[in-house]
């Protein structure tokens, strides 16, 4: 490749510049969510243990734990400190877009699609979040450059460095080894890379070989009839859907339709409109439809969509808006100047939202409301009981807490009364923090059982979380 012009390079540096100072000046403006706090819990936990996730079936993303260990010992636990590795990983992908960008499309998109990527809202959230999906994004894009480089150049170290990247983006995150079938269908696509099959072929057998055994675990989990995701089933047309709304609008609720003109007009200019690049087109699309397809033969077996799980297919999505401008531009220039305005203009203003508004179960504010009102005869009880762990960074013990009993099942009903009785027996008054409640008492048995026999006293709202103290009689 050419060497960039000193104007590419100060409108490069620019543009990073402008993106890390973005991501960095609101990174601990969401309290931190349940996702969150395992990262925090499952990267701190004895090293025998984290090191003994990368064997247990089920377990996903236990490298990223390893990793953030040394981090939260040298800066500490606080949310900035949390959630600063995924801001650089999230900075890290905008120059390795940008040599994607250049290498499939030329130097134009390259820059549009880094701009994209830049402002886009879901990018920018997962930049802001303390787990691997920024981190997913990053090694997803080397690890197709360097199967690439080892398809046109050949060598076993490239080899040997592609099994390394693979091998760590499948710890990453599970949903990576989808990255697999997608080389696999860009070496077809491409005859130039086809008669190194051979080689491709080879380094997968490698590849998977160590694997075995953990594929055998992880199938013998998906079958269970036990076993449940705790998603449900999604068709392929509603997975694409999906992806594609989040990928475009962010984290805030699906705007008015119209919103969409512009990145659906993009989208068909860059699959239809002229026929340059023709197989880098292609190449993005297969990144960005494959792995979704996979996901979808893989719900057919056990629903496991969700569409973070999917990330790694963002930039492709950001390279076919880019390109689609491009081609727009050679047919219009300021039709296509106007839809990226629009464009830029709906996800800058997504992500404002998603800066400014809380989106997360907010227990930092509940618990800033709940700990100089209890009482030292107060009982805290949580509903579900998974959240103590968010409540309690916040608001940490000692205090007398408790769980709240499941109350789902006709068994578990008939024992909730006395359950109850026994678990608030001795306290004068119950703080009851609530967030996605309906997981354990669908019907509001417990807060029933509560307004019964107590008095409600105090009560406070937050994002995704309510608070309320009982006078008990």
């Amino acid at each position: 490749m050419a060497r960039l012009s000193s104007r590419t390079r100060f409108l490069l540096i620019a543009l990073l510049l402008a993106a890390w100072a973005w991501r960095l000046s609101s990174l601990d403006a969401q309290s931190l969510w349940r996702d969150e706090i395992d990262s925090l819990r499952f990267a701190t936990r004895p090293l025998a243990q984290v090191l003994g996730n990368f064997t247990r079936p089920g377990e996903n993303g236990p490298l990223f734990f390893l990793a953030l260990r040394p981090w939260l010992a040298l800066s500490g636990e606080t949310e900035y400190a949390l959630r600063f590795p995924s801001a650089f990983f999230g900075l890290l992908a905008l120059p390795l877009l940008f040599v994607w960008g250049r290498r499939l499309f030329g130097l134009s998109i390259a820059l549009l699609a880094t701009l994209l990527l830049a402002a886009n809202p879901y990018h920018l959230w997962y930049s802001q979040e303390a787990k691997m999906y920024a981190v997913v994004v990053v090694a997803a894009m080397l690890d197709l450059w360097v199967f690439m480089r080892a398809i046109e150049k050949g060598g076993w170290l490239r080899w040997a460095l592609w099994l390394l990247i693979t091998s760590l983006s499948f710890y990453l995150h599970v949903m990576t080894v989808l990255l697999v079938p997608l080389q696999i269908t860009w070496l077809l696509l491409n005859p130039r890379w086809r008669p190194r099959w051979r080689s491709f072929g080879l380094a997968v057998l490698l590849l998977f070989l160590p694997y075995v055994p953990l594929v055998w675990w992880q199938w013998k989990l998906f079958t269970d009839p036990n076993f449940s995701t705790g998603h449900r089933f999604a068709p392929l047309a509603e997975i694409l859907q999906r992806l594609a709304q989040s990928q475009i609008q962010g984290i805030p609720p699906r705007p008015h339709a119209l919103l969409y003109a512009a990145p659906i007009f993009l989208l068909l200019a860059a699959l239809f409109l002229s026929r340059r690049f023709r197989l880098a087109r292609k190449l993005t699309l297969v990144w960005w439809f494959l792995p979704a397809l996979g996901i979808y033969f893989i719900s057919l077996q056990t629903p496991i969509f969700l569409d973070r799980y999917l990330i790694f297919t963002l930039p492709a999505m950001m390279l076919l808006l880019a390109a689609g401008a491009w081609l727009a531009a050679q047919e219009n220039r300021w039709v296509a100047v106007v839809l990226i305005v629009l464009l830029l203009s709906f996800q800058l203003w997504q992500g404002w939202q998603q800066t400014t508004s809380a989106w997360k179960a907010d227990f930092r504010a509940a618990a800033a409301y709940v700990e100089p009102r209890r009482q030292a005869d107060d009982l805290t009880l949580f509903l579900i009981p998974y959240i103590r762990f968010n409540y309690q960074y916040y608001d940490p013990p000692p205090y007398a807490w408790a769980e709240a009993p499941y109350a789902n099942r006709d068994s578990d009903i008939e024992q909730l009364p006395g359950r109850l009785a026994s678990i608030v027996s001795g306290y004068d008054g119950v703080w009851l923090v609530e967030s996605e409640a309906a997981f354990y008492d669908r019907d509001g048995l417990i807060k029933a059982w509560l307004d019964e026999h107590g008095e409600a006293t105090d009560e406070a709202q937050f994002a995704l979380v309510r608070v309320t103290h009982y006078a008990l009689e």
